[in-house]
């Protein structure tokens, strides 16, 4: 099985501060594969709001789904711990986006994950694959202070 270790964010287009709840720490006593999974869809959620977009079934018409996502885990989060969530957008295709994000601890900065996400946008009406609509990229594009050339 082959080793897929995701890049540090370079440039960061959002960020966000998640604490780590006890509902979120597994029988090793530390945040659980699970719940860091869930804490990047809230990243990703906010992200989206960030930008006028209030859910991910309607993005200027169309929605998306996460065709891959991958995580590195790099060191342990406990209860309490407010994790930073730096995101950054790469792969820009026709029909989909790469999110790359970095967790970190935010009183030591110490990086406990990276992982990514392919957002596929899906026209759910017509049950097939989307292109990016033009407006979602712009919008991002005119608010985000760093974005990828």
């Amino acid at each position: 099985m082959q080793n897929f270790k995701i890049s540090a964010v370079r440039k960061t287009i959002y960020s966000t501060v998640l604490e780590v709840r006890i509902s979120d720490v597994n029988y090793g006593n530390h945040l659980g594969h699970d719940s860091l999974v869930s804490l990047i869809h809230e990243a990703r959620m906010r992200f989206l709001r960030k930008f006028g977009y209030d859910n991910e079934l309607s993005i200027d018409g169309v929605g998306i789904l996460i065709t891959n996502l991958v995580v590195n885990y790099i060191n342990e989060s406990f209860y309490l711990d407010k994790l930073v969530i730096n995101i950054e957008i790469s792969d820009i295709t026709r029909t989909s986006l790469e999110l790359i994000y970095q967790i970190m601890i935010e009183e030591d900065k110490k990086e406990i994950a990276r992982a990514l996400t392919t957002m596929t946008f899906y026209d759910y009406k017509k049950s097939k694959v989307a292109n990016i609509p033009q407006c979602f990229l712009s919008t991002i594009k005119l608010h985000a202070t760093e974005f990828p050339t």
